[in-house]
């Protein structure tokens, strides 16, 4: 052999290394894609399995905000009964309070009234005693007299002085 025939087989010998290193290295490479597509896979498969549960999350999100804001009117309806109702019951404190003020003016008057009322009727107590007692006396100096007595009688409460000749007549009331 020559040293171009040994040149030849070596450049072939080499040539089929490199050739064999080649398919390994492509072996190796497609190995490496097919399980860099397995893990896209299932990166894949993660990413969808996320995006679905973003969309419910988001979904649950809206109605969240949608049941607040209802809860928000809801709670704007009832703290404005809430205001209407305070300024309902400051303006009926405000009638019961004029209310109890005119309640006590009546009071008042009506006490004022009776005392009124009260003390004339004392008076006119006090004049039909007074004219009672007078009758009295004067029934009894008149039946004194036709008894023709000048005794005074132990219950007049008079001296005997002033019964007799006072003026008094049964004819003059």
């Amino acid at each position: 052999m020559t040293w171009i025939e040994l040149s030849a087989v070596c450049a072939a010998i080499a040539f089929a290394i490199l050739v064999w290193q080649a398919i390994l290295a492509l072996q190796a490479f497609r190995q490496s894609l097919i399980r860099l597509e397995e893990a896209l896979g299932k990166s894949r498969q993660r990413l969808e399995e996320t995006a679905d549960r973003t969309a419910e999350l988001l979904e649950e999100t809206r109605e969240l905000a949608a049941e607040t804001r209802s809860h928000l009117r809801t709670a704007r309806n009832v703290l404005d009964g809430a205001a209407k109702f305070g300024t309902a019951l400051h303006e009926g404190a405000e009638a019961v309070g004029g209310a109890a003020s005119a309640l006590a003016e009546s009071v008042l008057k009506v006490q004022q009234a009776v005392h009124t009322r009260q003390n004339r009727i004392v008076e006119a107590a006090d004049w039909t005693a007074a004219g009672i007692e007078l009758w009295r006396r004067w029934r009894k100096s008149g039946s004194e007299a036709a008894a023709g007595s000048s005794e005074p009688s132990p219950d007049s409460g008079a001296p005997p002085s002033a019964r007799r000749g006072n003026g008094v007549s049964p004819g003059g009331l």
